[in-house]
């Protein structure tokens, strides 16, 4: 079973030229419903910064994944009850260090935009040991906080448990739940630290650690995070409604 809307390319015009039939039309309402659900779900309280946290969880493992991978040191990474997330890190490197403080944003869109192709292929089964050896990873070296090693127990066991009993309908209803939310996340917090880079230009997380190591401003960094955010953000959504970017960038280039 795929939630994933495929089989819309006649929306983008590039394949048959053909109009939306009713069904199709009726399938495409169907899930910009279920997309606004999701997006409304997030400022739920307690689910949704419960669902929110995986967007937080990726950004900090971002960093700290660059942090490795640049000769840094990962000291822990924190989950808060508010969503919000701290990846504390120790580094030599300027370069490495600059690199660690922006790869959070970007790295988080990129995610969101690949768990979702994974998903429009059906790859349910690789997405689900994806989330899972993430989660596990953290939860072994990197997380060190209450509220962090909670959440990711509970997420580790909730699909543990849905997968392992079989209850697969509502396995790959909880993955799309998780995509779609990283996807609006991400494009969300991308927003958030804009306009916070502008207005509270002191106080703005990474874009604020960027200004200070490398004497760009603080809204040129929150501007940049904005338009990447934005691209993946578009290009998520396309994948949602059944726009397949590899297939269209083969027929482009060959």
């Amino acid at each position: 079973m795929t939630i994933i809307f495929k089989g819309i390319d006649c929306f983008l015009c590039y394949n048959n030229k053909e109009m939306l039939t009713r069904v199709e039309l009726c399938l495409m309402l169907e899930y910009i419903l279920f997309f606004s659900v999701i997006a409304t779900i997030s400022f739920v309280p307690i689910i949704g910064p419960y669902i929110s946290m995986f967007n937080t969880m990726v950004h900090e493992s971002a960093h700290a994944l660059v942090a490795t991978l640049t000769g840094g040191q990962v000291v822990a990474i924190s989950i808060f009850r508010n969503t919000s997330g701290l990846a504390e890190f120790r580094h030599r490197s300027w370069f490495g260090r600059v690199l660690t403080y922006a790869a959070g944003y970007p790295l988080a869109s990129v995610f969101s935009v690949a768990y979702l192709y994974a998903l429009s292929m059906d790859l349910f089964l690789y997405v689900g040991m994806a989330i899972f050896l993430l989660l596990a990873y953290n939860l072994l070296f990197w997380v060190r906080n209450l509220v962090g090693w909670i959440w990711v127990l509970t997420v580790i066991l909730g699909l543990s448990f849905l997968y392992y009993n079989e209850y697969m309908y509502w396995y790959e209803i909880v993955l799309n739940i998780i995509g779609l939310s990283l996807l609006v996340q991400a494009f969300i917090t991308c927003w958030i630290i804009f306009v916070l880079s502008v207005k509270q230009r002191d106080q703005a997380g990474d874009t604020t650690m960027l200004a200070k190591s490398t004497f760009l401003p603080a809204s040129f960094w929150g501007f940049t995070f904005l338009a990447q955010g934005t691209v993946f953000f578009i290009m998520g959504s396309l994948i949602w409604f059944g726009f397949d970017p590899v297939k269209r960038i083969i027929e482009i280039v060959f």
